[in-house]
């Protein structure tokens, strides 16, 4: 084997190891932006996903702030009927006693 049979052969392995370099350095930029594209598909999707829960929470908080909203302005509206009526019960007897007093207070 002569001088230029070994320098070619170096040439040539020279040559096939650039090959091999360049494509491991595709392949790693390819595998790195898949890798990408996946983390940014799983990131979107557990965003969504977070999103979802947190309407359904919102929504139940909602649902429940709105039962005892009602449920306190029901038993407002009670008390309040309730008063209501106690003072229609006692307008004659009040009627009654200003209207003796006023006549008192005439005849004074």
């Amino acid at each position: 084997m002569g001088k230029a049979e070994i320098l070619q052969r170096i040439k040539d392995a020279e040559a096939k190891v650039r090959a091999m370099t360049k494509e491991a350095e595709e392949r790693r930029k390819q595998l790195q932006a898949e890798g990408k594209r996946k983390a940014l598909e799983m990131a979107a999707a557990a965003e969504a996903d977070l999103k979802r829960r947190l309407d359904a929470q919102t929504a139940a908080v909602k649902s429940s702030v709105a039962n005892r909203k009602a449920a306190v302005m029901e038993e407002g509206q009670k008390r309040a009927d309730a008063m209501a009526s106690q003072a229609r019960k006692k307008m004659a007897s009040v009627k009654e006693f200003v209207l003796s007093e006023f006549e008192r207070a005439v005849d004074a």
